[in-house]
């Protein structure tokens, strides 16, 4: 093969690529839910936590411990629940709160390299709690009835 036709087989693959076969960064992807801790004596005011574990109950990977004031955790795309333990490792004893959030699915077709995005409904109840135990968790509120972007909080945790 002679350079010349190697530069135009080149140039020929790299123009044949449709803008489906790249998702840009941008693109809109299914959004994680934004959880707010609030202080349950004052609940206008944020209430940090130190050294949370996140573990997702059924998930295959667990989220590491977490320190702040707000945080986004991922909800289940395949079935119309998400379940997570929220332990405080810094209590003695340690504290741990297990929550079901119930919610709905839609997915938006974005195009062939990106998939799909998943936008959340959540239903009514919108949780369940999974123990039965005094925990750390006083009340929980939902902030807004969807979860189609990232941009505002979705659900506060009073402690």
């Amino acid at each position: 093969m002679t350079p010349r036709s190697l530069f135009f087989l080149i140039l020929l693959t790299l123009f044949s690529c449709e803008k489906d076969d790249i998702c840009l960064e941008g693109t809109p992807a299914t959004p994680r839910m934004i959880v707010l801790f609030k202080d349950y004596e004052n609940p206008q005011n944020k209430k940090g936590v130190t050294k949370l574990l996140i573990r997702g109950l059924g998930l295959a990977d667990s989220l590491t411990t977490f320190s702040g004031d707000s945080i986004a955790i991922p909800l289940r795309n395949n079935y119309e629940f998400t379940q997570y333990e929220f332990t405080l490792s810094t209590s003695s004893p340690t504290l741990s709160d297990s929550l079901q959030i119930n919610h709905r699915q839609f997915d938006t077709y974005i195009n062939r390299a990106c998939g799909y995005k998943s936008t959340f409904i959540f239903e009514n109840p919108f949780y369940y709690e999974l123990t039965q135990s005094e925990g750390w968790i006083k009340n929980i509120e939902k902030i807004s009835d969807t979860l189609s972007d990232e941009k505002k909080s979705h659900l506060a945790i009073y402690h």
